[in-house]
């Protein structure tokens, strides 16, 4: 067939079933309206074209004012004065007729003829809900046909396969549409032309040809019908043509039996195919189509086709049936009918094969289930009613109530156990798998150990469904890539489509469906990386912090496809598996956070230790000291070491960086200046040999600014060495203040860097205040420093105070200016005064 052909057949196919179901559809709820607001006598009539008259296929009591009353199988002669014809029945009774009115008819009744009158009255509710329940089904039947058909064709308007099937829904549609009047013509508030009808229906009879059709191609094209394809289409289209031609062209309307034997062969035919192919194939995902096309769309088809059956041989009994019951069946057809376009949409779709599948299977048991408790319910109801109570003497209805609303409360308890004694009892390995996954679920629940949680899920969920093998994918935590048990790196970013759509899905997803569907974009690495761990099923770990992971489930060691109750299953098991990852998660976070305060903690009071516990009494020296951390352990640095010869050296230093990395190099800081001082080296030499440890063994970023000063106090005599630090201030005696910045560069920027030693001659009163910047750079809520003049300021103006009183008053003014005591850096002072010797 031409691309041209199948574009124009396609959109004059599309056009008619839309416009003529459309229409119809218009032209229903038109019927239903009128026959809701309309009064009538409801007891109802089957009418005889050749006898001029009908008979009460049912009666109703209310109908009548006075006696005498017809039964079931009466004549009805007359009505209103005029013979009981259709056309004189619907003149009489009519959207016009009023509530209440009277009509006299006679009727016959074993060869006698009665007369008698009855009055019109509305309709009952419970027809009402029937009817509108049968024009809705119908409506949502013959939408979603057409949309499936639409949907399909526009998604793969080159195939075969999808050109069949969006016919075959377009002539179903049309077919459903035009078929089970619930209401009388003669209520409708518009007439279609009778061409229009006659095109409709034979445009209907081809859906059950296209059905057969569809079978060859479905899910992959039959090997006969591709090597003889035109023979095929003669064997199936050709009956249905002669048939159209003679049922529609001579106008006959006794053809209804071998049109219904022809729908019948054809529709078999198409069933059979369709388990032939599920037999043969050993594709799982075509099996899990062809599965849920027969589960979902054939049956309703068959019982469909076996209700006409019904109809055409046994009418009489069919038009005998209490109206509400009949219309009660019509409804229950056109929701297995319903299932068509739904299983039929989402078989082609492929994808979400075995969920579907699942919810109908669920469906079928809860139906049957209820139904049987249903009839037990009602036939234990009237037993008691109608043989206990009776005979006791009881005519109150008051203990069948109660008795009622008791076994209703029963059956609803009832119902659920049922249905798991069922499952343990026909498929016992659900059962055990379901135990397998709570009992595990149970004992993670106090594990710590996220690697041992991992390694049992792996194996007690292989061995539950018999899989070879379980990945857990997991993301790493604060990081955007994922590993395979937090060991062996996954092909998977965070900013992948793929992980970016599985963050959005909370129920398993089989890797086949995803693949054909498109549903997903998969790189090449990922789908390799998914083939070669024979992947069958991805498990998403979602919690409402987002995606954890997932889980990859390989292909069953017996090769058989995973089941939708295997499937219902993880969906639940997987919600409870995210929630013990996360909490293992966070338990291992928080673990983690306690080691590591922990370590702080040793760190903290291992750097404190090495901070000068007691400022050494030196005569001719006043020294105090103040050091605050903004973490655990501090980069700020201070020492006091007095020397053998009595000469002191004060230190003061800051790293870049904060934390225990600087608090490491300010330890080994501390450690080289001892050293290189105990070894006699002068000030100078003493910066040279820190500066190159410190550029050798520490990454570019990392820099110290320091101060060393060694002070004689014998001679009052200071010698002093800055390497790139705040200036301490030199406050005198006499009011004179001096900058101390004679140095160099500040340690680890270059290597081999001299620096140049100060020295100044001091006297009694004399003061050298150090600081590190987390107190000059200290900010208010404005952004402004506190500032080295301020410090300055402090310090002059208290002069004579004791040390430590000093240091504690510049601290308190700083925490003012900040606004709180707890700084965003480390806060240093460094305080010494010259002094009398006693």
């Amino acid at each position: 067939m031409s691309k041209r052909f199948s574009a124009v057949l396609m959109v004059s196919a599309t056009v008619f079933a839309v416009m003529f179901c459309s229409v119809y559809m218009v032209r229903d709820f038109t019927k239903v309206v009128n026959f809701s607001n309309m009064s009538d006598m409801w007891s109802l009539f089957t009418f005889n074209d050749s006898t001029q008259h009908g008979y009460f296929s049912e009666v109703n009591m209310n109908d009548f004012i006075t006696p005498p009353y017809p039964v079931q199988g009466d004549s009805l002669m007359m009505v209103g004065g005029l013979p009981a014809s259709q056309d004189n029945y619907f003149s009489l009774f009519s959207t016009e007729t009023p509530h209440g009115e009277e009509f006299e008819i006679v009727f016959l009744h074993k060869d006698s003829m009665y007369t008698t009158t009855i009055a019109t009255h509305t309709i009952p509710m419970a027809l009402q809900i029937q009817v509108w329940a049968v024009v809705i089904l119908r409506m949502l039947i013959v939408l979603g046909l057409i949309l499936v058909g639409i949907w399909a064709y526009v998604r793969q308007p080159l195939s075969s396969a999808v050109l069949t099937l969006t016919l075959f829904c377009f002539t179903l549609a049309i077919k459903m549409t035009i078929s089970f009047g619930a209401i009388a013509d003669v209520y409708a508030g518009f007439n279609l032309a009778e061409w229009l009808l006659i095109t409709a229906g034979v445009f209907s009879v081809f859906s059950s040809p296209l059905w057969l059709k569809l079978m060859l191609l479905f899910p992959r094209r039959n090997p006969g019908y591709t090597k003889h394809r035109l023979l095929y289409n003669l064997l199936i289209f050709t009956p249905v043509l002669l048939f159209a031609f003679i049922t529609y062209g001579n106008n006959e309307s006794s053809q209804l039996i071998p049109g219904l034997i022809l729908e019948t062969l054809l529709l078999g035919l198409g069933y059979t195919l369709l388990i032939r192919t599920f037999r043969n194939t050993s594709v799982k995902l075509e099996k899990r189509q062809i599965r849920l096309v027969m589960l979902g769309a054939a049956p309703g088809l068959l019982i469909y086709t076996l209700f006409l059956w019904a109809f055409v041989i046994t009418p009489e009994s069919f038009l005998m049936a209490p109206v509400v019951y009949r219309i009660l069946l019509t409804n229950i057809i056109f929701l297995l009918v319903l299932g068509v376009p739904v299983c039929l949409g989402i078989a082609i779709g492929k994808y979400k094969l075995l969920h579907v599948e699942g919810k109908l299977k669920r469906g079928t048991r809860f139906v049957s289930v209820n139904i049987a408790l249903l009839v037990v319910f009602v036939i234990f109801l009237w037993v008691v009613g109608d043989l206990v109570l009776k005979n006791i003497g009881v005519s109150s209805q008051t203990p069948i109530l109660i008795l009622g609303i008791v076994l209703a409360f029963f059956f609803m308890s009832l119902q659920r156990r049922i249905r798991l004694l069922i499952e343990e009892h026909f498929y016992p390995e659900r059962a055990k798998l379901r135990t397998l996954l709570r009992d595990f679920l149970a004992s993670s629940m106090v594990r710590t150990e996220s690697e041992t949680f991992w390694q049992e899920l792996e194996e007690k969920l292989a061995a539950g469904l018999s899989a070879e093998k379980i990945y857990p994918v997991l993301r790493l935590k604060d990081k955007g890539f994922f590993n395979i048990d937090l060991d062996e790196p996954a092909p998977f970013t965070v900013g992948d489509d793929f992980v970016r759509r599985l963050e959005l899905k909370d129920n398993p997803l089989l890797f086949d469906e995803l693949v054909a569907s498109g549903k997903m974009f998969l790189s090449t690495e990922q789908r390799d990386w998914f083939i070669q761990r024979k992947s069958a099923i991805l498990l998403p770990l979602v919690t409402t912090s987002g995606l954890l992971g997932f889980l990859v489930i390989s292909s069953k060691t017996n090769g058989e496809d995973f089941t939708s109750e295997e499937l219902e299953l993880l969906q639940s098991f997987s919600t409870q598996t995210a929630l013990v990852a996360e909490n293992l998660e966070l338990l291992g976070e928080k673990l983690e956070k306690e080691k590591l305060e922990e370590q702080l903690r040793v760190a903290r009071d291992i750097q404190q230790g090495l901070l000068p516990h007691k400022i050494p009494e030196i005569e001719g020296i006043e020294i105090a000291a103040l050091i605050k951390f903004c973490l655990d352990v501090a980069g700020d640095y201070y020492d006091v070491i007095h020397l053998d010869d009595g000469r002191v050296v004060l230190s003061i230093g800051d790293v870049s960086g904060k934390g225990v990395g600087a608090a490491l190099l300010m330890a080994n800081l501390q450690a080289s200046l001892r050293t290189t001082q105990a070894m006699g080296a002068r000030l100078y030499e003493s910066a040279v040999r820190i500066n190159n440890l410190v550029f050798e063994n520490t990454p570019a970023e990392m820099f110290i600014t320091f101060f060393m000063i060694c002070i004689d106090p014998e001679n009052k005599r200071m010698r002093f060495v800055n390497a790139g630090h705040n200036p301490p201030l030199l406050l005198q005696a006499d009011g004179r203040m001096k900058i101390l910045s004679t140095g160099g560069l500040l340690f680890g920027v270059v290597e081999d860097a001299q620096y140049e030693e100060g020295e100044i001659q001091l006297n009694s009163g004399d003061m050298i205040m150090m600081y590190t910047d987390g107190v000059s750079e200290a900010m208010n809520s404005t952004d402004e420093e506190f500032g080295e003049k301020k410090l300055a300021d402090i310090s002059v103006d208290n002069m004579t105070m004791p040390l430590d009183e000093l240091l504690a008053l510049i601290e308190k003014e700083v925490s003012i200016f900040h606004g709180s005591d707890e700084y965003a850096d480390d806060f240093t002072l460094l305080a010494a005064r010259i002094t009398d010797k006693r």
